[in-house]
């Protein structure tokens, strides 16, 4: 009982400690003014805030071996003062944050950012941190704003100074004065991109989403296509999830880059293509635009409670991005088996020449050097879970239903969803449980065969090797498994 007591004591010192910090709030709005010089070679960001606890923290900080603290390295000249201008120590405890000498109160701060973050290679690529074109800078908030790391209570008003002739193109709403910016959360403040530049821009409205897309010189040509597209998925997405994204407002980057990749946050995401994209090579990009697109649904609004759940936010977001290109006819049979066979290739190359022994639900501890199984073996369990829902239902139930049960419970904000809730809904709609199927693919170390899995499709594989995979229709496929793949995919085997 006495240990109970303590607990209980503890835990309510913590809680009125929190109440008593939030008590102290001011009320007002936290504040940035952002200044980029005219070679657009670093930022002059002057700000105040109210600052809950003591900590200040870039957030999103991914450390390298030239960059002992990651982001936090470009940081200079940082001065802290309380409001009335007398300075307040600061302490730097390295990667990025910092503790003020007292805390619980609105602090003035200023300090720069080095802009050379694209001198250096970064596990999640340069388009998830920030990169120079010759029409301005794409960056995230994680890599401009210094914040509180305990808490940051209100709104925040953005504002810049930018080179002649640039705009800031944002995710967040207008400010009450022109040029300026209004985050709702912190998350909302540094989980997003901008751009700041004279790239051209458009806002338009697609599956109940206003979007605003920024793209380079190189592709503005296109911008119809890229509308067109969008318009198409964000569409089907809805659909599927039976109802809109939890925000309906998103920024959307695209530039020209030495590969093509993207990455998606809160309220926006942030592309790079490599080479042309024109309607030939639809196909590759539009499967990254439409990837990104759909991590509004699955990865913003449904959120997963462990790391370990990454698979189904990546790997499903594959699944359903696939599915969806072949049902609007962006991708044809011939990219959709060649996307297909690169699932038991990729497992193969994972296992057999890479040499991964983590499960998938393990690999989220190195998502990028482990993508092989995080992405695709995330996307065979959206497949096995699939086939075996409309197996147990002559049809009834896929993953388009188990996707719209689950949004219906967990889209909405600070609900988490676990494997297990994955599970439980696939019991209640089809009276399966997906649990075996889970443990065969996401928790095992071993080599699945598909071949059983792809059959169940109406597809009979062919492996050589590690590296030489063929998918080809089964002559002799059941008319269940001809069916299961038409509905699946809107068209016939």
């Amino acid at each position: 009982m006495r240990f109970k007591q303590q607990i209980f004591g503890a835990t309510l010192a913590a809680f009125m400690s929190s109440q008593a910090a939030w008590a102290a709030w001011d009320q007002k709005p936290n504040h940035y003014h952002v200044t980029i010089t005219n070679d657009g070679k670093r930022a002059h960001i002057k700000a105040d805030l109210y600052v809950e606890g003591n900590e200040l923290a870039l957030f999103g900080v991914s450390t390298l071996p030239t960059l002992k603290n990651g982001q936090g390295d470009f940081l200079e000249n940082i001065v802290v003062q309380d409001m009335a201008g007398k300075p307040v120590a600061l302490t730097d405890k390295g990667e990025a944050e910092y503790v003020v000498a007292e805390g619980d109160r609105r602090l003035a701060l200023t300090y720069e950012v080095r802009l050379e973050h694209a001198k250096y290679h970064w596990p999640g690529g340069v388009e998830e941190v920030l990169y120079h074109t010759d029409e301005g800078i794409m960056a995230v908030g994680h890599s401009l704003f210094l914040v509180p790391g305990v808490a940051m209570p209100g709104k925040t008003e953005v504002s810049f100074t930018l080179p002649q002739g640039w705009k800031a193109n944002t995710p967040w709403l207008a400010g009450s004065k022109p040029g300026s910016f209004v985050a709702a959360t912190r998350r909302e403040l540094v989980n997003n991109a901008m751009f700041l530049g004279t790239a051209h821009s458009e806002r338009f409205m697609a599956g109940g989403v206003e979007l605003t897309l920024v793209m380079g010189k190189r592709y503005w040509p296109q911008k119809a296509l890229f509308m067109d597209l969008m318009r198409r998925q964000l569409a089907a997405y809805q659909t599927l999830f039976g109802g809109p994204p939890r925000t309906s407002r998103y920024l959307v980057v695209i530039n020209d880059g030495d590969i093509s990749d993207g990455g998606a946050f809160a309220g926006s995401f942030s592309q790079i293509i490599k080479g042309e994209a024109d309607a030939s090579s639809r196909v590759i990009w539009g499967r990254i635009v439409a990837h990104e697109l759909l991590h509004f649904w699955n990865g913003h609004t449904l959120v997963p409670a462990e790391p370990g759940d990454e698979w189904f936010k990546e790997g499903v977001t594959d699944y359903l991005t696939l599915m969806t290109l072949v049902r609007n006819q962006v991708m044809d049979r011939k990219f959709l088996l060649n996307n297909l066979e690169n699932l038991p290739r990729g497992q193969g190359v994972a296992r057999n020449l890479m040499g991964l022994k983590s499960t998938v639900r393990e690999a989220v501890n190195d998502k990028h050097g482990n993508w092989l199984l995080v992405y695709g073996g995330g996307t065979i369990a959206a497949l096995a879970m699939d086939v075996e829902l409309r197996k147990a239902t002559q049809g009834k139930v896929g993953m388009p239903q188990l996707m719209q049960s689950v949004y219906a419970e967990f889209g909405q904000p600070g609900k988490r969803y676990t494997q297990a809730d994955i599970v439980r809904h696939g019991r209640k709609l089809a009276g399966i449980d997906l649990q075996p199927t889970l443990e065969r693919i996401v928790n095992s170390t071993t080599l699945l065969d598909l071949e059983p899995l792809m059959a169940d499709i109406g597809l009979r594989l062919h492996q050589f090797g590690m590296l030489e995979t063929h998918l080809l229709p089964d002559p002799k496929a059941t008319p269940a498994a001809r069916k299961r793949f038409a509905d699946i995919f809107g068209m016939p085997l």
